[in-house]
Parts: structure tokens; sequence; C-alpha cells
């Protein structure tokens, strides 16, 4: 879901049930009918739940995990900021794809309208998210380029401020676009029930998208191309690093098992990157063909199915992409498993 999303709705409200599909676009014959796309949900779908439902578990885990390690590092508190905004971010993936799901259902509220106010959350965290695997690979990134600066750069306390200053911009240029929304009641054709529904007559268009714009697709494309760049340098300095020390010789074993740690914690957060990059991928590529070609948006008649299907597969992405780092740190932290035994299978170290 992007910027584009509300585009033309202030003239042209869409209802996406099947009934009025033929007599709102009896002109432009639509890419994907709505037909299709309900195809593609039921395939979608219960996979998205699924890979959500696994990931706020995950997410969890790693919360409790990291917190029973302590939050006296800056790679803890890191890695305990992102577990949160992972788990709230895809908390509202996961409401989100119950809209599609349940459209025409007999519930107070349209579903697409309580996406549209999910939504919000999800823009939220997942910039958040973002935020977070910066600060990662930025901290990883002076570790390597000043090794005698970066305890004092990166800090608990400089971790904390500076997160706490990312989540007041995001309250800052995120709370315009919600009080530009306004709600109204009507009666559902459906039910012949009083629903509660977005006005879009009272919808503040350019409020909405320069807030959507500087809160959420601004950060993640900046973000993007940092953990992109970060990550071709570690795994270049990594290749080098590894070169230089099979040439070296004399090393002590004390020095030969802090650089194998060292190490250690560089493929964690190579791994780490390139899992947010391939996860944001699809959503940055929208937002890049959507800033070139406005019609890809959900009120377009030709496009409009297309773009929702796209948005599942974007959120799918990001929803994957949030739950796969507890696997990351099974594999790559001895003591982050050791934490996991102590905690889940009462085991003692």
């Amino acid at each position: 879901m992007e910027r584009s999303d509300l585009d033309g709705t202030t003239s042209l409200i869409i209802n996406y049930s099947a009934e009025n599909q033929a007599t709102m676009i009896s002109t432009v014959s639509p890419l994907m009918t709505y037909n299709d796309f309900l195809r593609f949900l039921q395939f979608m779908s219960p996979l998205q739940i699924a890979i959500c439902t696994f990931g706020i578990f995950s997410n969890i885990i790693n919360i409790l995990v990291f917190y029973k390690m302590g939050l006296s590092s800056a790679s803890n508190i890191n890695l305990f900021l992102l577990a949160i905004a992972d788990a709230f971010s895809i908390s509202a993936i996961l409401l989100i794809s119950f809209q599609d799901i349940y459209e025409d259902s007999h519930l107070p509220m349209n579903m697409g309208d309580v996406a549209l106010l999910t939504s919000h959350a999800f823009y939220f965290f997942s910039a958040m998210c973002s935020w977070i695997t910066t600060v990662i690979s930025m901290e990883r990134t002076c570790c390597i380029i000043y090794p005698m600066k970066v305890k004092q750069i990166f800090t608990p306390r400089n971790i904390c401020a500076m997160i706490t200053a990312m989540v007041i911009y995001q309250i800052a240029t995120g709370l315009p676009k919600s009080l530009a929304t306004g709600l109204t009641t009507t009666t559902s054709p459906l039910t012949n029930k009083t629903i509660t529904i977005f006005d879009f007559r009272k919808l503040d268009r350019y409020m909405y998208t320069t807030s959507q714009f500087i809160s959420f697709s601004v950060p993640n494309l900046i973000c993007f191309i940092i953990a992109l760049v970060a990550t071709i340098f570690f795994i270049v300095n990594f290749k080098q690093s590894r070169q230089l020390r099979k040439t070296m010789s004399g090393s002590g074993e004390k020095s030969d098992k802090m650089s194998d740690k060292d190490a250690r914690l560089i493929r964690l957060v190579i791994l780490i990157c390139i899992i947010y990059i391939v996860g944001t991928a699809p959503n940055t590529g929208v937002f890049l063909v959507q800033t070139t070609y406005r019609p890809l948006n959900r009120a377009d008649p030709y496009l409009g199915n297309f773009y929702r299907a796209l948005n599942v597969i974007t959120n799918l992405f990001q929803a994957t992409a949030s739950s796969v780092n507890i696997f990351v740190y099974f594999g790559m932290g001895s003591k982050f498993k050791e934490t996991f035994e102590e905690i889940f299978l009462c085991k003692s170290n």
C-alpha cells in the first residue's frame, strides 16, 4: 500500500463486490478481474496468515530471549527493538490480510476501511524496522572503520536516543495522514445495517499523500539504499579479512578466537541486511513504478485489482522477512540458543 492508494477516490469510491464490478467498469476491461483476484486470494491469504502467525510467535520469542540476555550492549538493544517492531508490523499485516476474506461480512465497519486504518500502524512499524536495520548496519560499519571509537559512538544511551528520535519523526510525519481522513456512517447495501466508512469527500488528498511520502516512502527508500550499500561493504570487507587471516602467521589463540567472534557477528548482520533487502525490494519496486506511472493504484479501473494483488505479494515478502530472523539467531549465536533453552526448556547453564 503506497501513496497512490487514494488517488482518484475523491471522485470515485470503488466497491469491489462482484455484483458491482461489471456495472462500474463497463468501458474498460481490467487487467485482472475481481474473480481472478478472489482465486488469487484463495491461495495467498492462508499462506500469508500462516506466515504472520508464525512471525508473531517467533518475534515474541526473540523479545524474551534478548531481554533475558540483557540490554547492556548496543547489539542486543538493536536486535531487541527490531524484534518488537517486527512483531507489531506482522500483526498489522495479519489484520490487513483479513480485509479481503471478510470484505462483505456483517461487521459494523467496512473491512477495506479497517485495512486503511490498520495500514497506518503498518506504515509506522515497517518504517521503524527499516530505521533499526539501518542502525544495526551502521554500527557494524563503524566497528570496521573506527574499531576504537565504535563503543563511544554507539552506547546504549545513544542507541535509545536515536530510536526515540526516529519514533518522534514517524509520529510527527505520519500524524497528518491520520488527521486528513474522515469517518462517516452509512447504510450497508448488503446487510441494510448502519456501518462506519471513510468519507473520501472530506479527505485532504494533498496532506495524505505528502504525509505518506515523507513518513513511509522516503525513509524506506533511504534505508533500503543504506542497507544495500552496507551489505556490499560487509561482504567485500569480510572476504578481505579472511584472505588476510590466511596470510598472517604467528597469531595467538586468543586473537584467533576474537576474530572468530567478530566474523560471526558480521555474518549475522549480513544475513539480517540481506533478509531486509529481499523483504522490502518488492515494495520499493512498486513505489518506484508508482512515481513514474500514476495509474498504478487501487482506484484505477484497469489496474485496480492487479494493484491489490501486488499489495498482497509485497506484504507477504515483508511478513516473511520479519519472521525468519529467529533462524539466523539460532544458527549464528550460541548465546541466543543457550538463553532460549534456559527460558523454554528449563535448562540451566
